[in-house]
């Protein structure tokens, strides 16, 4: 069950009821989008010719102010373990521990959530709604009492509607309404109440504060008597949403092991070439964190900013597009961090031993208190908001880097894997819709096109198609690499169906690609490496920085 849904459909019922990189280039054709969503074509290369000779790549920052004031930089923070510093904490809770809060939400309020979050009343009838929003009327949505949140299984009116207050109690799968007479009234039934409230069924109506029957007996009597004394204080719009959100975000810790894979003892050794960055993504309304090492004797590659932060696109860039006084290097950009920064000390050493050429090593992963290891968070980025995942690596990262470093976007990789090479796929497949380009280049690694998670996209259909990529473009710009476990099918075999298994899908995804370049130009290779489905990923990340695979 989804208990943020639960918790949003429990609160509109309660009112209701109350209110009644090596392959040769090919030419491409890039697109812009427009504000109104229209598509403008952007010249691309012209067949076989190389970015190098042209003007050097430039991006568009698009973040907005929030976004820009949200950025943190500085050292490695994840070898302290910060994902043990964030369980059971109570952040938002912490601003209010003295007194009783109410959080009102007005007529307008109900109506635009009505609008914005039409999910919430796909059951009702055309005439309910309508019924609904006509008599709808300003009501409390939840409380929070010296940093202990509550919900409104017990509440008050605040306009007279003939009540002193209420309670609820389930009958089936239906919510009853139980009328208070007054205050002593409620003193009388608080101990059957909650009685009736200790069994599980309840247990997604209680926003925020563990069961404890005293404490609740007070609190909600404090709760009448500031209505009546109106010495209550209000809490922002809002706040108890995001105070459910943190409550189940508390229980998914407890859960979940929340730490990232690490071999701290060789991560120590290179925490000095990492710098850490915290982005807030509006679209997404997550935050992210993101780790960028760079290769000893490759510091240049980070621009001398003035007043250490005040870079701008144009840094280290000359007038005819030229990298000045700085050595641009690519960017492997390697999604979720939470296993692949681990990665990072050996292709480091690869690059600092002479046998790999130099890069910008990007891995971003979410939030330390989110369980980045959680396949139903992976989907949140990699399949319900891929759309928005991109555009956050187009549009706001991947251009705010580059204000601080030199990178050679041309042959800059994003890889993926898993759900995350679902991800690559389909950031490969919508790249000629943004003008931004900082990639040349996709690892595609067992893309779990079979998942549960990616056959319920809205647009899974499109997947097959490629997102229409194949059929909107001439010729293909980008070059892929796609990879596999040569003994993984077997492992997933269940989820089939009639589609293609792994690696089957990895050879025909290159198949269809190339079909569309000169046959001495290939712009996707596959491999299967000996392996089950994710064994092979550090031996294959070293060989694609290598240049051998």
């Amino acid at each position: 069950m989804d208990m943020k849904k639960t918790a949003r459909i429990a609160t509109v019922a309660l009112c209701s009821i109350l209110s009644a990189q090596c392959f040769c280039m090919c030419g491409c054709s890039a697109k812009d989008k427009n504000n109104d969503g229209s598509e403008v074509s952007v010249e691309g290369l012209v067949a076989g010719e190389s970015l190098s000779s042209q003007t050097a790549v430039k991006l568009t920052n698009h973040m907005t102010a929030k976004e820009l004031d949200s950025v943190t930089e500085g050292p490695l923070t994840v070898l302290d373990e910060p994902w043990n510093k964030v369980a059971g904490s109570n952040e938002k809770l912490a601003a209010y521990q003295d007194g009783v809060y109410f959080e009102i939400c007005e007529k307008e309020d109900v109506l635009r959530d009505i609008e914005e979050h039409p999910e919430t009343y796909a059951g009702w009838t055309d005439e309910e709604l309508e019924e609904y929003k006509a008599n709808c009327t300003s009501y409390i949505r939840g409380f929070v009492v010296d940093g202990r949140h509550y919900g409104t299984m017990i509440s008050l009116p605040l306009e007279d509607v003939g009540m002193y207050g209420w309670y609820y109690v389930l009958e089936g799968d239906t919510l009853v309404c139980q009328e208070l007479m007054d205050l002593q009234d409620l003193k009388d039934k608080l101990p059957q109440i909650l009685e009736e409230y200790r069994k599980d069924k309840y247990q997604y109506f209680f926003f925020g504060t563990d069961f404890d029957e005293e404490m609740w007996k007070e609190d909600i009597v404090r709760i009448f008597e500031a209505k009546e004394n109106k010495s209550y204080q209000e809490l922002p719009s809002g706040t108890c949403d995001q105070l459910i959100d943190e409550y189940y975000q508390n229980l998914q810790n407890q859960q979940f092991d929340l730490s990232w894979e690490l071999d701290k003892e060789k991560i120590e050794t290179i925490k000095d070439q990492v710098t850490e960055y915290t982005f807030y993504d509006e679209e997404l309304d997550r935050k992210l964190v993101v780790h960028v090492a760079i290769p000893k004797g490759c510091e240049s590659a980070r621009k001398a900013l003035a007043g250490d932060g005040g870079a701008s696109a144009s840094d280290g860039v000359d007038d005819a597009g030229d990298l000045s006084e700085h050595s641009a290097l690519p960017a492997l950009v390697l999604t979720d961090a939470v296993w692949r920064f681990n990665d990072i000390e050996k292709l480091l050493k690869e690059m600092e031993e002479g046998r790999a050429k130099p890069q910008i090593l990007i891995s971003i992963g979410q939030d330390y208190n989110i369980c980045n290891s959680d396949n139903m968070e992976r989907s949140a980025l990699f399949c319900e908001g891929k759309d928005k995942f991109l555009d956050f690596i187009t549009d706001n990262l991947m251009p705010y880097l580059g204000e601080i470093y030199a990178i050679d976007y041309e042959n800059s990789t994003l890889f993926g894997h898993s759900l995350g090479g679902v991800f690559a796929h389909y950031a490969l497949c919508n790249s000629d819709l943004y003008e931004n380009q900082p990639f040349g280049c996709y690892i595609i690694g067992s893309p779990a096109f079979w998942s549960p998670y990616s056959r319920e996209m809205s647009d899974y259909s499109q997947q097959a198609n490629d997102y229409g990529y194949l059929d909107r473009n001439d010729s293909v710009s980008k070059r892929v690499f796609i990879t596999a476990g040569s003994d993984e099918d077997v492992d997933y075999e269940e989820y089939f169906e009639d589609g293609d298994s792994t690696t089957q899908s990895i050879v025909h995804l290159a198949e269809r690609i190339n079909a569309k370049c000169d046959p001495s130009s290939p712009m996707a290779k596959d491999k299967l490496y000996k392996s089950h489905h994710y064994q092979y990923i550090p031996d294959m990340l070293i060989e694609y920085v290598d240049g051998t695979f």
